[in-house]
């Protein structure tokens, strides 16, 4: 150990318990966050998955619920470590000053439209962490006290908006940041911009990192790209025309590969996406975990056809798909309810028509030019395919828009990011990697009386979902505690992978509580904008988020709700992480 007393950080001012394998440790500023996160990254504790900093707080986001206290006990007593090289200089940024929000903002700081525009592009902002997304920036003013410019202190908006376009510029509390992609949001838009914020092909992928200085270039409609835009799109048109030669991508399996075609897309149905366990340890550069939904469903499926648990599959929404074998196959069906129906290319063996409880996480032995169709759901949401040997490669009709699946680590599609391959089309072929067990498996089906139980809530009865009650309960209050607990929420139509949007009374939120410093999310986080609508994070959600978490979804309850369409109410049931009850804290 070190000497001194100074070789020990200060421990964070509070810790919270979220979710059943989480924590959310706050300091009293963003460099004290920032050294606690590098102190951290240099001891590289076992079981940890995600560091996420943002403004005031930290996450720590481990593997198993004992994690919780060693994370904690670590941050009570955390060596200093040295700082992380941050990024550096200045880039331009051309942006058109023509956002929704631009009036509505320049009424909120008290000057014109034109005075807003001076000001902002006349500042110098720093990068001050990333998050929410990929490539997202934190910016902050170099000094937002000096007399030439605004405190640039905004809210929020009281109902974040479903989607807000690629390039948008947006400010919030006291940050500015430029949306690298279509995704939900409630920053107040003041205009857009054409930089390339994220590109996988590129190291660092983030174009804007910590300690980087940007500055604003005012632009019309019609101009061209700043020079610094225009390199760092040029730079990424080369490296992407680089990629399918770096990749060995190619029209057939060929020679240093075990991948081979395994089944054609017929039909995709609503949506159908390749998903396998995800991402981990990426949410600090805003990449979230994504992967499936329904991970309970992907781990059977996968168990079923002899995968590992993880392997990539098709997340199926509602259905019905349809399917053609390429060659010998094994698939298996997992998720909500739904039937399974197999012409046979043999015209001696004719079709099969099996029933859900028949045909759910039972090999299913495929012969080259045998159909399958699954769904549609009668019971559920979301259904999981998975093929022996785990997808490895999209084979699109178009050569040129082949796809091998491993983007940063994992095969999933995050719906957010835009990482991993496109939804499914007609005419697609799936490659798989190499069987690990028998050449076929014949269909076993289930004795009657013995198929999975309906999930809960299928009678009509709300479907009850288990929640953590925190990390920001108390800044919400007892009645916000009681009214989430006490309501069946239903789920709205415009829910998606990003997060399930519930309808219902508004919660009370105390006009403290409206919005916090961006803080780090995690799936399952059920976040209470000023609507006092709860909306709860899935797999593909923002890694950062400016509203309170009052909730964190446990595991098993994100399987549920994974099945939980339009419609369908649902009831929050609390535990601690050991199944007692959780109780609100004594008022002082």
């Amino acid at each position: 150990m070190r000497d001194g007393a100074t070789d020990t950080l200060p421990p964070p001012l509070r810790v919270h318990r979220a979710g059943e394998t989480s924590i959310l440790a706050e300091y009293p500023d963003t460099p004290a966050v920032l050294a606690a996160a590098a102190a951290v990254r240099a001891l590289s504790p076992a079981h940890l998955l995600e560091l996420v900093p943002a403004e005031r707080t930290l996450l720590l986001h481990g593997a198993a619920p004992r994690d919780v206290r060693l994370f904690a006990d670590l941050l009570s007593r955390l060596p200093r470590a040295a700082r992380e090289e941050s990024g550096s200089g200045e880039t331009s940024i051309g942006i058109v000053y023509d956002g929704e929000d631009l009036e509505e903002v320049a009424e909120l700081l008290g000057m014109s439209t034109d005075a807003l525009i001076s000001a902002h592009s006349g500042a110098t902002w720093a990068v001050a962490f990333g998050g929410f997304a990929p490539g997202f920036p934190y910016l902050v003013a170099d000094d937002p006290h000096e007399a030439s410019g605004p405190p640039w202190e905004v809210p929020r908006r009281a109902e974040p908006r479903t989607s807000v376009p690629a390039g948008a510029v947006g400010l919030a509390s006291r940050y500015c940041g430029i949306y690298p992609r279509p995704s939900p949001g409630g920053w107040q838009l003041i205009g857009r911009s054409d930089a390339p914020l994220f590109d996988v092909h590129r190291e660092p992928p983030a174009l804007l990192s910590p300690g980087t200085r940007v500055r604003f270039t005012p632009q019309r409609a019609a101009s061209r790209p700043t020079a610094a835009t225009a390199a760092a799109l040029a730079r990424a048109a080369r490296e992407a025309a680089a990629v399918p030669a770096r990749l060995g991508l190619h029209r057939g399996a060929g020679p240093g590969t075990s991948s081979r075609p395994a089944l054609e897309i017929l039909s995709p149905g609503p949506l159908t996406l390749v998903e396998d366990a995800g991402r981990p340890g990426r949410a600090a550069i805003g990449v979230s975990r994504s992967g499936a939904f329904d991970r309970g469903a992907l781990q059977r499926a996968n168990r079923a056809v002899g995968n590992p648990p993880g392997a990539a599959g098709l997340e199926i929404l509602l259905g019905p798909l349809a399917l053609r074998a390429a060659a010998p196959t094994v698939v298996a069906v997992s998720g909500a309810q739904a039937p399974v129906r197999i012409g046979r290319g043999d015209e001696e063996v004719g079709d099969v028509a099996l029933p859900a409880d028949a045909s759910r996480e039972q090999a299913l032995a495929l012969d080259p030019g045998d159909r399958i169709e699954v769904g549609p759901a009668a019971d559920g949401l979301r259904l999981v395919l998975a093929v022996r040997g785990g997808i490895t490669q999209v084979r699109r009709q178009d050569p040129a828009d082949d796809e091998l699946l491993e983007v940063l680590g994992a095969r999933s599609r995050d719906t957010l990011s835009g990482l991993g391959p496109d939804p499914l089309q007609d005419g697609d072929l799936l490659l798989v990697g190499p069987e690990r067990g028998l050449d076929a498996v014949p269909t076993v089906v289930a004795p009657a009386g013995t198929a999975p139980d309906a999930p809960e809530g299928a009678d009509g009865d709300a479907v009850r979902i288990p929640v953590l009650i925190g990390p920001r309960a108390e800044l919400l209050g007892d009645e916000a505690v009681e009214a989430l607990l006490g309501t069946d929420w239903t789920v709205r139509p415009d829910s998606d992978r990003v997060g399930v949007r519930l309808d219902g009374p508004a919660m009370p939120v105390p006009s403290g509580a409206a919005s916090v410093p961006s803080e780090p999310m995690l799936p399952g986080a059920v976040q209470v904008p000023p609507s006092g609508l709860p909306v709860v994070f899935g797999p593909d959600h923002p890694t950062t988020g400016g509203y309170p978490v009052i909730a964190v979804v446990t595991r098993e309850g994100l399987d549920r709700l994974a099945q939980a369409g339009p419609g369908i109410r649902l009831r929050f049931v609390t535990t601690d992480g050991d199944g007692t009850r959780w109780s609100p804290p004594a008022r002082r």
